[in-house]
């Protein structure tokens, strides 16, 4: 099984690295440069040109923006192998509290070999969810895996 990028995301990385080559090449014009108004003009054309990479680092990582993804991949990092079938469900209990900010996931397998849920989307019209499966033996954690959307 390879690895492979799709196109969006090539050329997504594409201009990300074109803008940062940009930002750096003003910052040192602008280092280099008399006039304080030239000066000005390459910095916010600096700043200006560091937007696409924020907004890159904001698709790739959406837990930095978005409180539901940090609160979900916590409780995947939280779920350790040797676990139990309750353990891993009190830890869902722990991380979404009833009176607490996060809808808590839907379960979307409960299985005797299998334990998966879905990410609630609390209402936002985003076509995607992410997924957390465990894989069990015996009732016990022996693998987990993440789906990202």
């Amino acid at each position: 099984m390879g690895f492979s990028l799709q196109p969006i995301v090539i050329v997504l990385l594409m201009i990300v690295a074109i803008a940062l080559i940009g930002t750096i090449a003003c910052l040192v014009f602008a280092r280099r440069v008399r006039g304080g108004i030239k000066r000005s003009i390459l910095i916010v054309a600096a700043i200006i040109l560091l937007s696409p990479s924020g907004l890159a680092l904001i698709c790739f990582k959406p837990e930095l923006v978005d409180g539901r993804y940090r609160t979900y991949k916590q409780l995947y990092r939280d779920i350790q192998v040797g676990m139990s079938r309750a353990e891993v469900m009190a830890l869902v209990e722990q991380h979404y509290l009833e009176s607490g900010q996060r809808l808590r996931p839907s379960v979307v397998t409960n299985s005797e070999g299998r334990l998966s849920f879905n990410m609630n989307l609390e209402g936002s019209r985003e076509p995607n969810s992410e997924g957390i499966s465990v894989n069990l033996q015996q009732d016990l954690v022996v693998h987990k895996f993440y789906s990202k959307d």
